[in-house]
C-alpha cells in the first residue's frame, strides 16, 4: 500500500507558468526545471509550472541504481527533467531525470576524442548477438566476435575490460566498441613488421590456423603452410599442428584500422 507525501506548495517555476500562460503545448524530449511536492512507492509528483502536475516513475529517477529511492529524491528537490511521455490528450504527462543525466553524459563523453580513446567498462548483459557494456552510467554495444572468448564468461562480468570505439551515432546516442581493437592498439607498437615472434595455436580451420602473439589473434592461411613448408595438399591441418603448439612467425603487415595482422612462414630462422 503506497503512502502518499506532499508537503511543498512551492510555485518557483516563472519559465514553465509562462509556458502555461501562452498555451505553450510542451512535447515530448522538452527539458524543463521542476520541483519535487510529492513521493510515493513507485513514482513522485513533479511541479513544472504546468497547468497538470507530472509523474516521474522511480526506475526514471537515475541511471545509477540505488535500494533507496530517497537517498537521491527527496521533497523540494530542483532539477531538470525531460518529458518522457504524454498520455490521454495531456492529462497524464511522464517525466524523468535519468534521461537528462544520460544527455548531460553522452555530451561530455562526445568532448573527448572518440577516435583515439580507449576505454575500461563491464559486460552488463548479453544481448543478441553482442554484448551490453556500461561505463560511468553510458550504455554500449559490442559484437561477441569484438570480445575475446575469455571475456565471454559469465563470471567476467565484475572485470573492466579494454574498449576502442568503433561507430557513434549522436542523434541515438548509440555507440559499437571493440574489445579486440582496444586490446590491439595497446600492444600494436610491439609488433614490429619484419620480426619473427613465437605464438601459441589457438584454433585450427580448414582455411588455416589462429594463432596467439602478445594477445592479438593472427591468421596463417592454409596457402602458406602447404606452400612455405612443401607439404603435400590433401594433409588435413590437424595431422600437422595441434591446439597449444608454439610455432615462430614473422610479422608482414598490420591493419591498423581492424586490428588484424598478417604472419608468414618464410625466411624465418631456426
Amino acid at each position: 500500500m503506497s503512502s502518499t507525501i506532499v508537503t511543498s506548495k512551492f510555485h518557483f517555476n516563472k519559465f514553465g507558468l509562462i509556458l502555461s500562460k501562452y498555451s505553450y503545448q510542451v512535447k515530448k524530449n522538452d527539458i524543463l526545471a521542476g520541483v519535487v511536492i510529492g513521493i510515493e512507492s513507485n513514482y513522485a509528483l513533479v511541479d513544472l509550472g504546468l497547468e497538470q502536475i507530472c509523474f516521474l516513475p522511480l526506475k526514471e529517477l537515475s541511471i545509477y541504481l540505488t535500494a533507496d529511492p530517497r537517498e537521491l529524491l527527496h521533497i523540494n528537490f530542483i532539477g531538470e527533467f525531460l518529458i518522457l511521455d504524454i498520455m490521454n490528450n495531456y492529462s497524464r504527462i511522464i517525466i524523468s531525470l535519468k534521461q537528462v543525466e544520460s544527455i548531460y553524459l553522452w555530451n561530455r563523453l562526445r568532448q573527448i576524442d572518440f577516435a583515439n580513446m580507449i576505454i575500461y567498462a563491464k559486460i552488463k548483459k548479453s544481448l543478441g548477438n553482442g554484448k551490453l557494456i556500461i561505463f560511468n552510467g553510458l550504455f554500449f554495444f559490442a559484437l561477441n566476435a569484438n570480445i575475446p572468448k575469455y571475456y565471454h564468461r559469465g563470471n567476467n562480468q565484475n572485470l573492466f575490460i579494454p574498449f576502442r570505439f568503433l561507430e557513434v551515432k549522436d542523434s541515438f546516442h548509440i555507440a559499437q566498441i571493440s574489445s579486440r581493437l582496444a586490446i590491439f592498439s595497446k600492444v600494436n607498437k610491439k609488433l614490429v613488421i619484419g620480426v619473427i615472434y613465437l605464438g601459441n595455436i589457438t584454433a585450427i580451420k580448414d582455411f588455416g590456423i589462429f594463432i596467439n602473439i602478445l594477445g592479438i589473434k593472427c591468421l596463417l592461411h592454409i596457402s602458406e603452410i602447404f606452400q612455405k613448408q612443401n607439404k603435400n595438399k590433401t594433409q588435413n591441418l590437424t595431422s600437422l599442428y595441434k591446439r597449444g603448439d608454439q610455432i615462430w612467425l614473422k610479422i608482414i603487415y598490420k591493419d591498423t584500422e581492424r586490428g588484424r595482422v598478417s604472419v608468414t612462414l618464410e625466411n624465418l630462422i631456426a
